[in-house]
């Protein structure tokens, strides 16, 4: 499959996985980064500077930034980083392409530490491209992604907003051509 329909499909997990999250457990993720990943996730979906001071709001903004900028699969992989390093560190040399028995043993351990949603976003992550994970999708009824309801994610258009913007394209181009007309009859 060409990397540009697994990204299609990834993105579509994605997004029926956040609509599976509530904004509590998004703050939660949220916070739980290191410093460079809260960086890396501000920029990702747009947070202000001080997005982190107000935990009680940063689920709220996160889910906003995801679909505003159309970033579940990055919002995604950087909010369930920790989880994937912890489970590198306990795969060893299997973390290249785990078995599915070697990722059921250590769920319980993982979904303790980190959360079902956690573990949910990283199996989303690996889902393409390693056999274990498929696995996992198609055993364990936790880890089934269901299809995006139609809309969701969707950029949803003001007609108003929309026509004000034509308006003022118009306007532009039509300044840009008396300006440009002055110059010629100028010369």
């Amino acid at each position: 499959m060409s990397d540009d329909k697994d990204r299609i499909i990834l993105d579509q997990r994605y997004l029926a996985a956040f609509n599976d999250i509530d904004d509590d457990t998004l703050s939660s993720l949220a916070m739980a980064l290191e410093d460079e990943l809260r960086d890396a996730l501000a920029k990702v979906v747009g947070l202000p500077a001080d997005a982190f001071d107000s935990p009680e709001e940063l689920g709220g903004r996160v889910r906003d930034g995801i679909h505003r900028r159309r970033m579940g699969h990055d919002t995604g992989v950087l909010l369930s980083e920790p989880c994937t390093q912890y489970c590198i560190e306990k795969l060893g040399d299997s973390s290249e392409d785990p078995s599915l028995e070697e990722l059921q043993s250590l769920l319980p351990e993982i979904i303790e530490k980190f959360g079902l949603d956690a573990v949910r976003l990283m199996t989303i992550q690996y889902s393409r491209a390693l056999k274990g994970f498929r696995q996992l999708i198609a055993a364990d009824e936790r880890f089934l992604i269901a299809r995006p309801p139609v809309g969701p994610g969707v950029l949803e258009k003001d007609e108003a907003e929309q026509a004000a913007k034509r308006a003022a394209r118009k306007e532009r181009k039509e300044r840009e051509r008396a300006a440009k007309a002055k110059q010629v009859a100028n010369r």
